[in-house]
């Protein structure tokens, strides 16, 4: 019995000498000759998402949320050298536009005058989608009254085509065939009303005009 209880206590003295921490801190080696590894210790993510340079050219595309509580957002970039200058407005039906185009710029002193067209296709979350508007369009005018030297901006936007809600463009001509000379001319129709977008290249300083405000200013 006595060798018993002797031989526990030396084993137990053993076990204790071969898991117990060496000077200095470093982890000791078994008798494989394999150092044994530590747990790593990982960090929670930190990185913050840094949103990559707009290109100093004329682009319209759509910015999608990084976050629950942002919107979708449709961006302009309008360049007039050296001045760049970003828009973006909240916008989930006109998305990824597969047209967007200058359809007239005039400069008056400091002040650069700009009507935009973009036009997309509508797309609708599979989710939700009842095949009435898989053909359907989203199209909008766009004018920007920029200040290039204080590279400040007003914009004005018009819906003149929307299968999402309910607007439809009854023009015959395409937009995008404008001149750019005569007057620009677009009807539309809404429910029980019908109104008309215009904008005249003569008077380009009074913007996009209308029988009936459709839309707001956004500064």
């Amino acid at each position: 019995m006595y060798k018993t209880i002797i031989f526990a206590i030396l084993f137990a003295t053993y076990a204790n000498a071969q898991t117990k921490p060496v000077p200095g801190g470093k982890t000791p080696l078994p008798k494989n000759g394999k150092a044994i590894a530590k747990k790593d210790s990982i960090k929670p993510d930190t990185a913050i998402y840094v949103e990559p340079p707009v290109p100093r050219e004329f682009l319209v595309y759509t910015k999608k949320p990084r976050a629950p509580k942002e919107r979708t957002k449709l961006c302009i970039n309008l360049v007039s050298e050296p001045n760049v200058i970003n828009y973006c407005m909240n916008d989930s039906l006109c998305k990824d536009p597969e047209v967007s185009k200058i359809l007239f710029e005039k400069r008056d002193g400091d002040t650069l005058y700009v009507l935009i067209l973009i036009d997309a296709f509508t797309k609708i979350d599979a989710t939700n989608d009842d095949g009435r508007c898989n053909a359907g369009k989203e199209t909008k005018l766009v004018f920007a009254k920029w200040n290039t030297k204080a590279n400040q901006a007003k914009w004005k936007q018009k819906n003149v085509s929307s299968c999402s809600r309910g607007i439809t463009n009854m023009t015959k001509e395409p937009i995008s065939a404008w001149d750019g000379a005569s007057m620009l001319s677009v009807s539309c129709h809404r429910a029980l009303s019908f109104y008309e977008i215009k904008f005249d290249p003569q008077n380009y300083k009074m913007g996009l005009q209308s029988t009936k405000e459709t839309e707001g200013e956004a500064k």
